[in-house]
């Protein structure tokens, strides 16, 4: 099945974007994955560490049917750097493989199942929004980060409450 055809800088920028937060080694293998979903008119790109999720996404030509999948990502993005720029790329899903082709290369990756791939929950709690400048929060962080642990088992005391009440 026919996924996606598109330039490789169109199709690397989404990905190198949701990459970053992607480490090397991991004990769940689908956590180095990145989930690309496609529907009619856009892929979606998703990857997590389970504390934090990317997501983007980008519009892609032509018709095509929804699919879900997941591949590695670091893979993935070593692949498309390693093309030349301005590169027609072409992703085909066939038989539990991505096979990423461009000009004469040939490339086949290993995909996991999407339903494996974890998803953070979306808060059901009244969301709490508020604007304030960049230099002030960050100074603001600055007064309390040092008392924040570094990798303590205690997850809470890896972080920082903020309470927000009326305009302060």
């Amino acid at each position: 099945m026919n996924l996606l055809k598109t330039k490789r800088e169109a199709l690397l920028e989404p990905l190198q974007a949701v990459a970053g937060i992607i480490e090397r080694r991991h004990t769940l293998p689908i956590l180095s994955n990145v989930l690309l979903s496609r529907t009619d008119t856009h892929i979606e790109f998703v990857a997590t560490d389970i504390e934090i999720e990317i997501t983007t996404s980008m519009t892609v030509e032509g018709q095509g049917e929804d699919k879900r999948l997941t591949v590695g990502a670091r893979k993935l993005v070593d692949i498309l750097r390693a093309l030349p720029e301005g590169a027609e790329v072409q992703l085909i899903l066939q038989d539990r493989r991505l096979q990423v082709k461009s000009g004469k290369s040939r490339f086949n990756l290993q995909t996991l199942s999407a339903d494996d791939f974890p998803r953070l929950a979306l808060s059901e709690a009244s969301t709490t929004s508020f604007t304030v400048p960049q230099k002030m929060l960050r100074s603001l962080l600055g007064l309390v980060q040092y008392a924040m642990a570094q990798q303590d088992i205690r997850y809470y005391l890896n972080g920082l409450l903020m309470v927000i009440e009326d305009d302060s």
